[in-house]
């Protein structure tokens, strides 16, 4: 009996550890800035009040698109809500769906390997960490199942880094992207061409595999309820494609299978006539994410469509 209440002690005494450890640890330098950018994005956007457009995806939309050229283009006040493709879209969408309201515009040139999520990998991402850290209640109420995965993403290599980060941050050493290396808009900013050039090896190396759409998935079945209620609500969703180097086969019935998704909610989708496609010099350090120049005249080819194809729904709204 005496060995058992010893053996159980120890369980609640590691599981204690466990929870105390993981509630304050951090990795300051890599993934541990996901509550910081959610509620810069959120702050931005509450000031602009409505109508205005937004642009969501992964870091995609932050190092492809720019707020101040779809501006320019629509006269609509513009906030990037981009976060990075390893975070979870549920999470997402929960904290930025409330800022969409009636009028409002939302462009989402998601990349393709997003809408084959499934849950495991959707649930798994670094918004874990804002979860346990800074948004408790939040947390609770997402029910026990989803509070025991997001405890269960901490791990002893996750340990070992938030050490190192922490030590490293404490020297001096910044973050390579974070709010400070963002617009006021949420876009990445500065990311030259000149500054990409350590990565152009990396991606001269880089296989472009023909991307593919499942039929379902659970990123499909999240996306698909959020288009439904953004319908009901009054906001205009228009879905676009992600950036991508003209090397990569884009098959004519995966963008016929995004567009009949989209329209299939009640909404619209964008395809300009170089689908997206860009030679591979335009890329910054990684084949989603186009360098600043490339950004800027990629935004006013989209920021341009998005006017006329918005102006068009008008017209026929009205007719």
């Amino acid at each position: 009996m005496k060995k058992l209440a010893t053996l159980i002690a120890a369980l609640v005494a590691s599981i204690g550890l466990y929870l105390a450890t993981f509630s304050v640890v951090n990795r300051p330098l890599t993934v541990g800035g996901v509550w910081n950018t959610v509620q810069q994005k959120i702050s931005y956007a509450q000031s602009l009040g409505h109508p205005k457009l937004a642009i969501w995806a992964g870091s995609n939309g932050r190092y492809s698109h720019r707020c101040q050229y779809f501006t320019e283009a629509t006269g609509l006040p513009c906030i990037n809500l981009s976060m990075a493709v390893g975070i979870g879209i549920d999470f997402q969408l929960l904290m930025f769906e409330p800022l969409l309201q009636k009028g409002d515009v939302l462009y989402v040139p998601l990349e393709y390997n997003q809408y084959a999520i499934e849950r495991d990998e959707m649930e798994g991402g670094a918004e874990n960490i804002a979860l346990v850290q800074q948004a408790h209640d939040l947390l609770w109420s997402m029910g026990l199942a989803r509070t025991a995965r997001a405890w269960g993403y901490f791990d002893l290599p996750f340990l070992i880094h938030g050490v190192i980060e922490s030590v490293l941050n404490s020297k001096g050493f910044q973050r390579r992207e974070g709010v400070d290396t963002m617009t006021a808009q949420g876009d990445q900013r500065s990311h030259t061409a000149e500054l990409g050039l350590p990565y152009r090896q990396l991606l001269q190396g880089s296989r472009f595999d023909p991307p593919k759409i499942p039929e379902q998935s659970r990123a499909l079945s999240v996306l698909g309820d959020f288009l439904d209620r953004m319908h009901a609500r009054g906001v205009r969703v228009i879905g676009g494609l992600p950036t991508t180097p003209d090397g990569m086969p884009i098959n004519e019935q995966v963008i016929a299978r995004l567009r009949g998704f989209y329209r299939q909610h009640g909404h619209d989708f964008l395809v300009l006539p170089n689908h997206s496609e860009y030679p591979l010099d335009c890329f910054f350090d990684s084949t989603y994410h186009l360098n600043e120049a490339c950004q800027i005249e990629h935004s006013k080819l989209v920021g341009k469509a998005i006017s006329e194809q918005t102006a068009l729904a008008s017209d026929r709204t009205q007719k």
